[in-house]
């Protein structure tokens, strides 16, 4: 089966991560086109020059907005333009900064190629600082059932190292723009109504924590949208519960205090 994977890559002002996040991508073996949706960049002008430096090595389409989108309208836009294409059948996720590991894009279609019950996959992730120092691996549990219950207690998969099939679009619609800075985990919730989801057991990709990304920057937004995210979702069960007064405390304590809390309890 030939089916061409779509990768969905938002970028704003990280030219050095975009670098590394192509570079990782060379030695996966599907095929697949990297859509870059640049959201106003500073030097739009050196994201060009990277993107040409990979020209030979890269199948690469540069979507420019306008002006800055910020980042669920640019993966809306990005998905629009993708599913107007008709021309694949899978979309992967990846972020500037982010490397693909052990030839990510191969396990993870395969896994829905072979299981057609499922509609998204995700995997295990290594979590690391922007000089790529190790912090956390993040290994969630990888079953659909457990997944189901369990995403009522915090998010269990790691955007950036997503892949579902087109149809997973075309039933739940695009990413939801009324949980700000939360859009994934709501996007999750929609797909789970659907469709089957699966982690694989590997750490496929190497997660760059930028203090100056989205969940950094805006953390008491995204904490507001969660608290609203699960009480929209709120099924009356004791992780439900749990996971709106874990979403309160993560609202007050210090994000240093939350790194430390994951690593000592919740990852390895």
């Amino acid at each position: 089966m030939d089916s061409r994977i779509a990768v969905l890559l938002p970028h704003y002002n990280n030219h050095v991560g975009l670098q590394l996040t192509l570079q990782s991508l060379i030695e996966e073996t599907e095929r697949f086109t990297v859509f870059i949706i640049e959201d106003c960049s500073e030097d739009l002008m050196g994201v060009e020059r990277i993107i040409k430096s990979f020209n030979h090595q890269l199948d690469i389409v540069l979507l420019i907005n306008k002006m800055n989108l910020g980042i669920v309208k640019s993966l809306n836009r990005g998905l629009e333009h993708i599913i107007g294409l008709k021309s694949y059948d899978f979309i992967a996720r990846l972020d500037a900064g982010d490397i693909c590991l052990d030839n990510r894009f191969k396990q993870q279609k395969e896994l829905l190629v072979n299981h057609k019950d499922i509609g998204l996959v995700g995997s295990w992730v290594r979590f690391v600082d922007m000089e790529r120092n190790k912090l956390f691996d993040f290994k969630p549990p990888c079953h659909h059932d457990t997944l189901k219950k369990f995403i009522h207690k915090y998010n269990p998969f790691v955007h950036p190292s997503v892949m579902y099939k087109k149809e997973v679009i075309e039933k739940t619609g695009l990413y939801p723009l009324e949980y700000p800075a939360l859009e994934d985990h709501a996007f999750f919730f929609k797909v789970l109504k659907s469709f089957k989801v699966f982690i694989i057991p590997k750490i496929l990709l190497e997660y760059e924590v930028n203090p100056y990304g989205v969940s950094a920057k805006q953390r008491k937004l995204q904490t507001a949208s969660r608290v609203k995210l699960f009480l929209q979702e709120y099924n009356f069960t004791i992780i439900a519960t749990y996971g709106i007064l874990r979403s309160l405390m993560t609202h007050v304590l210090p994000i240093s205090i939350l790194t430390l809390f994951k690593k000592k309890v919740f990852y390895k």
